[in-house]
This record gives C-alpha cells, sequence and structure tokens, in this order.
C-alpha cells in the first residue's frame, strides 16, 4: 500500500530571493532542487494555513476549505460542556491606516509589549464581561468565548493575515451584526487606552486592535492513522484535540508508520512575516537537509509520494516514477518565484 508525505511549508515562493547568494540557490539546496526539478504542478487554490491544512487532513482539494478557517479554538475548550463554535483565539495586533484601507501589523512579544498587551487585554476583560470572556493561553495569546451568539469562521491563521489589508474581512464582518458592534466596540476601547496614550507619546505603535481566528464546529478527520510532525505548539494542540500524536520535525528520520503523514513548517512564513531570528539561508539549508533529505529519501524506497503545499498558485507532487526521469531540465526557486525587487 502506498502512502502520501504532505508538506506544508508557506512562504516557500515568497522568499526575497534578492538576499540569497545564487550559489546557495544553485548548487547549496540538492534536495529542494532535485524536488523541484522532478515534482509535476498542479493548480492550487488554497492560500491560507487553514485553507491548505484544511485540504491536507481531508485529503483532498476543497473548494470550500479554501475560504473557511480552521476551528484551532476548540483545542481549548476548558470541558465537553463548552460550545466550540463561541471560541475564537485572538493577538494583539497594529492597524496602520493605508490610503483607502488598514493594514494588519504584528506587534512583537518582547516583554515591555507583552506587559502593555496583558493590561489592555485585563481592562477589556472587566468592561466587556457581559459579552465574552477572554483568557491568556501563553504569551501573546488569548481565548475569546463569545456569550451571546456563534464566532465568526471566515478570520484565518494571523500569520497569514500580517502584512495584509483587513478590509477584505471588515466587510465580511458587516454580515454578522452583533459581531461587527462588538468588534467596533473593542476597538474604540483599545484606540483610547491610555497605554496607548503613552505608547504614543514614546514613538511606540499602538495595540489598537485585536485578530481574532480558529472558530468553529469540532474537526472530524477522516484518517485517524496519519502521522504528524510539527514544532508549533498551537497546532500541536490542535492535532491532539484531534485525536492525532504530534512529533517534532527532527524525528522525521524514524518515520516507519505506513500510514500518510503530515509535516508542517510554519517557519519561513514567520521569518517573513515577523523579526527574523535565522538568517533565511540558513533557514532553507536547514528545511533542505532535516525536511527534504529524509522524505526523499522514503521516496527512492518506493511506495512514497510527496505533495508539497506552499499556499502557492501551485502544489508539486513527486511520485516514485518520476525520479526516473533524469532529462528534465535542473530547476531551484528561481524558476518558480517572481523574484520581488530589492528595496
Amino acid at each position: 500500500m502506498s502512502r502520501t508525505v504532505q508538506i506544508v511549508l508557506p512562504g516557500l515562493f515568497d522568499l526575497p530571493l534578492y538576499e540569497l547568494e545564487p550559489q546557495l540557490l544553485q548548487q547549496k539546496l540538492p534536495h529542494l532542487n532535485r524536488f523541484l526539478r522532478l515534482a509535476t504542478a498542479k493548480t492550487n487554490q488554497a492560500y491560507t494555513i487553514d485553507a491548505i491544512l484544511g485540504n491536507a487532513l481531508a485529503g483532498h482539494d476543497s473548494v470550500q476549505a479554501a475560504h473557511a478557517g480552521l476551528p484551532m479554538a476548540q483545542a481549548f475548550a476548558e470541558s465537553a460542556t463548552t460550545k466550540a463554535e463561541r471560541l475564537l483565539l485572538c493577538q494583539a495586533i497594529h492597524l496602520r491606516p493605508d490610503m483607502h484601507s488598514a493594514v494588519i501589523v504584528p506587534i512583537h512579544t518582547d516583554q515591555e509589549n507583552l506587559q502593555d498587551i496583558n493590561i489592555i487585554i485585563n481592562d477589556l476583560g472587566d468592561l466587556f464581561k457581559v459579552d465574552c470572556d477572554i483568557n491568556l493561553i501563553t504569551d501573546g495569546l488569548f481565548l475569546l468565548h463569545l456569550k451571546q451568539f456563534d464566532a465568526p469562521t471566515y478570520y484565518p491563521h494571523i500569520l497569514s493575515v500580517l502584512g495584509k489589508t483587513a478590509n477584505p474581512f471588515i466587510e465580511q464582518s458587516r454580515q454578522n451584526l452583533p459581531w461587527y458592534k462588538l468588534l467596533n466596540e473593542i476597538q474604540m476601547f483599545m484606540h483610547q487606552h491610555e497605554v496607548n496614550q503613552r505608547r504614543l507619546q514614546h514613538g511606540l505603535e499602538s495595540i489598537n486592535s485585536l485578530w481574532f481566528w480558529g472558530a468553529g464546529r469540532p474537526l472530524q478527520i477522516p484518517d485517524s492513522n496519519l502521522t504528524w510532525f510539527c514544532d508549533d505548539p498551537l497546532l500541536n494542540r490542535f492535532a491532539c484535540s484531534l485525536g492525532l500524536a504530534p512529533r517534532s520535525c527532527a524525528e522525521i528520520d524514524t518515520n516507519v508508520n505506513p500510514a500518510d503523514t503530515l509535516v508542517i513548517d510554519l517557519r519561513l512564513l514567520e521569518l517573513l512575516k515577523a523579526e527574523r531570528i535565522v538568517p533565511l539561508d540558513q533557514l532553507l539549508l536547514d528545511i533542505d537537509h532535516r525536511l527534504l533529505k529524509p522524505l526523499l529519501a522514503m521516496v527512492h524506497k518506493g511506495r512514497t509520494q510527496i505533495l508539497l503545499r506552499a499556499g502557492y498558485e501551485f502544489d508539486f507532487a513527486l511520485q516514485p516514477s518520476a525520479l526516473m526521469k533524469f532529462w528534465r531540465p535542473q530547476k531551484n526557486l528561481s524558476s518558480w518565484v517572481t523574484t520581488v525587487d530589492a528595496p
């Protein structure tokens, strides 16, 4: 029986290639280049983390999944009686006014920012306690429990929207008047908060909004034997709520389970959306060696196919039979990415 290994690697085709040496792209990423050379491109419509994972967990491409979020908040339900449909994850953001929109900007989780966020959230929770409860999950991440209506399900994971305009989601929220009213009141409260007045005086970005996501009915997956590799704590908590047993990506080369496998690595997207901790070239080298090398070895052994999902206009599928197509021309990231001009 053959198995499918799906690699969820968002951001791979959005990288600023002008920052990288051509030699790195052409010679130092042999496993990625071999994969891109031999794999077959297939049209993709899933661009957010939620849509990609929704399709991956369903085992097929779903047009509906491409336009809906994943119910990640269900992983934090306090009890079996808690209505998962009324839960949302949330994180503080800065909405930066643009010409005709507002751009979603991250608030970095250093100690000063976290202290200010906690003050605002605590005051917000006291003021809106009739409408919702809001509780800390971990640094910078909170759980909102709505008391009077179900939560909207169209918001994707925060990493999928940072740096983008909030307008499409604002327009959607207008269709849900109770939610739209509450959201406006929360934003007005945050805008006027004394913490933000102090931050503006010190030249800091205001903490003027929250990004909500992760609502929806509890998800049931068709394959409970799926092997899950990921190092993201939130996604691993979500996997546990699905009855899966998460494993670290460092253990990929020990995987002998014949069942289908899902490998999720958000580091490239985190690098693109937030402050860089690891240089881009080092991260690509690590992904090439630690993820792609052992996965390609599984394809060489036969009965394993790889499907790369990166939130790009194409997904890439590699069958064992494709390893014999030596005539295909050499390819690397620059063969697919529309190079972003240097600033």
